[in-house]
């Protein structure tokens, strides 16, 4: 007997062996327990997840000698007629390749006529959304009121192409894919089952390569096994696979946090020697990082999927950070969709390792536990309270004020602070620089401020998620101040090369060179606050100054009125008293 594939002799021949959709599974059993059939159904779903078998199973189980059944018996003639495919009342039809509506008419045309064994004569179209829009207008009414012995069953993996008139003539069964452990365990069956002997991160690599889809697992079982023989290694895998090492990976990697530009460029130079392509490298990089990134965060999930937790795996999980890796995933997923659309794919993928080790967090940064951080939240709060206490303090008694007019100084002394804190100035903003600040450069600036974060979001979203915290607040003829809300956000845009990226697309915009100088919004507040009491000593000091060059006694009367209004402005009005002599 000729040999014949995997995913055909472990093709699922009852309910109960169609693994992962277990949903689907039992509502068609219950339909065909209680008699409550529909005359159409669509089953949809990523390729390989069971749509087809289930077809053929619920073809045999209405069908069946000895039904209608929840299971098939496969025993009588009926059964082993729709399992060998020559049953005159059960048809297959591929609609990629009769799409069009010569076939569809013959098709109506055949359905009157009564079955000739089975009791219900049952119609699989196969990737029924191939059909072209007049082959779908002439199976409208017959899809909608066939005769009582017809059910048709519709299968597509592409469910959104179909025309909404035949989605709502049917039942529809959305068939998932298959999840991790249960391809494993049906691996692990089959070569048990063949005496075959396997590594389990063999089996690992193949579940995961299938990506939900069990009759891809079968068929990288098969051609792996023509391979490597009785004997099942993950080395075998990866050679059948194509698949990068993990050690490679591992190197890639440790280059990109140690910022080793050198290494990295010779790795990839060496796997491109050995014949590995770009996008598969990448693709192996970005799911070496997500199973770093699981030990980390999720070691259970990680287990689950087959990720290694020990040796140079927990070496590397160790050294590289959470936010490193996510720094690197985000850039490497920003680049892969862009990976197949360039004429120079080897390059594309250099300068895309490059930039995410440009972009990547340093090592002695990284985010504290959560409970270290709950600690010092703890700790800031104590020491707020205790400022606010002692602000609110009197520092004397204020319980009245009496001012007499012979007591009061001879010139105007500057107000006192009433216990409030010292103004200093952003640590980053010179004298020099609020100097040279212009009214109109900060007015062309915001202007253009919405179309300059549009071009970073378009230029590197990530940039434009820490850039989008702050606003521009002053500008002179070559500097734009940012304020930023959050601290994180302020020190972030100022790393490279988020601030080079900025710094450019605001240059373009304005056709003028500009740099940026990042603040935090309560030092910009104190800044303008200081800036304003200066403003108001120097009003002061001009009018005493006005008052001197007067007469003596419009000086007096003025000076003295003018202590009184400070006294009030400080003491207010209720604790003011006027004695006169």
């Amino acid at each position: 007997m000729s040999y014949r594939a995997l995913y055909r002799v472990w093709r699922s021949q009852r309910f109960e062996d169609l693994v992962g959709q277990e949903y689907v599974t039992r509502t068609l059993q219950n339909a065909i327990v209680e008699q409550q059939l529909s005359h159409a159904y669509l089953f949809s779903g990523p390729r390989g997840t069971g749509k087809t078998s289930a077809a053929k199973i619920f073809a045999k189980a209405v069908n069946c000698e000895n039904g209608p059944a929840a299971e098939p018996c496969n025993q009588c003639e009926i059964c082993r007629q729709i399992t060998d495919g020559s049953s005159m009342d059960v048809f297959e039809m591929d609609a990629a390749s009769n799409r069009g509506v010569d076939e569809i008419r013959d098709l109506r045309d055949k359905v009157k006529y009564a079955p000739t064994e089975a009791r219900y004569k049952v119609y699989i179209i196969d990737e029924v959304h191939m059909l072209t829009t007049e082959a779908f207008n002439a199976l409208l009414k017959t899809l909608e009121e066939p005769p009582p012995h017809v059910i048709f069953i519709l299968a597509t993996t592409e469910p959104h192409k179909l025309l909404p008139t035949i989605i709502s003539r049917c039942q529809r069964f959305s068939f998932r894919r298959i999840s991790f452990e249960v391809i494993v365990k049906r691996l692990q069956l089959i070569c048990e089952t063949n005496q075959i002997r396997y590594e389990d991160q063999a089996l690992f690599t193949l579940a995961r390569t299938a990506d939900g889809g069990m009759r891809d697992a079968l068929s990288l079982l098969d051609q792996t096994i023509a391979f490597g023989g009785e004997v099942l290694t993950e080395e075998v895998v990866r050679s059948v696979l194509g698949i990068v090492s993990k050690e490679t990976m591992y190197q890639l990697i440790q280059g990109i946090h140690e910022r080793n530009p050198s290494l990295i460029l010779q790795l990839l130079d060496q796997l491109s020697a050995e014949g590995n392509e770009p996008d598969r490298i990448l693709y192996d990089l970005v799911y070496t990082c997500r199973d770093l990134l699981l030990i980390q965060t999720a070691p259970k999930v990680a287990k689950l999927q087959g990720a290694e937790q020990n040796g140079p795996t927990a070496e590397l999980a160790m050294k590289v950070t959470t936010a490193q890796l996510q720094v690197i995933l985000d850039s490497l997923l920003q680049d892969q969709p862009h990976l197949k659309h360039v004429s120079n794919p080897r390059i594309f993928l250099e300068m895309s390792l490059l930039r995410a080790m440009n972009e990547c967090v340093s090592s002695d940064r990284d985010f504290r536990p959560p409970s270290q951080e709950i600690q010092l939240l703890h700790q800031k709060i104590e020491q707020l309270e205790k400022i606010v206490e002692r602000l609110a303090q009197p520092s004397h008694d204020q319980s009245q004020v009496v001012v007499n007019r012979e007591s009061l100084p001879a010139e105007v002394a500057p107000r006192p602070s009433l216990s409030k804190p010292t103004i200093q100035k952003g640590k980053k903003l010179s004298p020099q620089l609020l100097a040279k600040i212009s009214p109109k450069a900060l007015q062309r600036i915001q202007q253009s401020w919405s179309d300059i974060l549009n071009k970073v979001r378009n230029e590197r979203v990530t940039v434009h998620a820490w850039l989008v915290n702050g606003e521009p607040v002053a500008a002179t003829d070559q500097m734009v101040i940012l304020a930023f809300k959050t601290e994180i956000h302020c020190e972030t845009t100022e790393r490279q090369p988020n601030r080079g990226i900025i710094e450019q697309v605001i240059s373009q915009t304005l056709q003028h060179t500009y740099q940026i100088q990042t603040v935090m919004w309560s030092d910009w507040e104190l800044v303008q606050s200081d800036e304003q009491q200066k403003s108001s000593s120097e009003m002061v000091e001009d009018r005493v100054v006005s008052k001197r060059q007067e007469s003596p006694n419009q000086m007096g009367s003025a000076r003295d009125s003018a202590i009184l209004d400070q006294a009030i402005t400080i003491f207010g009005k209720d604790l003011v008293q006027i004695k006169k002599d």
